[in-house]
C-alpha cells in the first residue's frame, strides 16, 4: 500500500510540473537532422513532438521541419535554420491573440492561421535585420549567416 501511495504522489508532482506549460503546436514533418532546444535540454526532433513557448528549433544541412501551431498557422523550416517561438497567444473566447517568431537564420515558409485572420497586426517574425509584419498571407524568407 505504501509503495502505491508513493507512486501516486510522484505522478502527481510530475503532472503538475508539466501541466503549467501549454502546448503551442506540433511537429508534423521531420526529415534529416534537427533538434529542439528547451531551456538547456536539446533533443532530436521527431514527428509528433509537442512544442512549448520559447522552444528553439534547429535544422542541420539536411534537416527540414513542418510545424502546425495551435491556431492553424503552418510553418516549414528548411536546412540550416534556427527558429524560436517567443510568443503565442490564441484565446478567441477572450479576444486575445498574438504571435512572435524569431528567425535567427535559415529558410522559413509561412501560411497564416487564425491569429492573423482575427488580429493581423499581432503577428510578427523577427529577423536579425528587421521585423516582418504578417497581415494574413503566405510567404517565404531566407536569412543567411549564423
Amino acid at each position: 500500500m505504501l509503495a502505491t501511495v508513493k507512486l501516486l504522489v510522484l505522478s502527481c508532482v510530475a503532472f503538475s510540473a508539466t501541466g503549467t506549460e501549454a502546448f503551442i503546436g506540433t511537429i508534423k514533418i521531420a526529415q534529416g537532422i534537427g533538434s529542439l532546444r528547451r531551456g538547456v535540454e536539446k533533443t532530436p526532433i521527431r514527428e509528433g513532438m509537442q512544442l512549448l513557448l520559447n522552444d528553439v528549433l534547429e535544422t542541420s544541412s539536411d534537416g527540414r521541419v513542418g510545424i502546425i501551431l495551435q491556431d492553424g498557422t503552418r510553418i516549414a523550416l528548411g536546412p540550416n535554420t534556427e527558429l524560436k517561438v517567443d510568443r503565442l497567444v490564441y484565446q478567441p473566447a477572450e479576444g486575445q491573440f498574438g504571435m512572435v517568431l524569431r528567425l535567427g537564420h535559415g529558410v522559413l515558409a509561412y501560411i497564416s492561421g487564425r491569429i492573423a485572420q482575427y488580429l493581423p497586426e499581432s503577428v510578427s517574425i523577427v529577423t536579425p535585420i528587421g521585423v516582418i509584419g504578417v497581415r494574413g498571407t503566405t510567404f517565404a524568407v531566407s536569412i543567411e549567416g549564423g
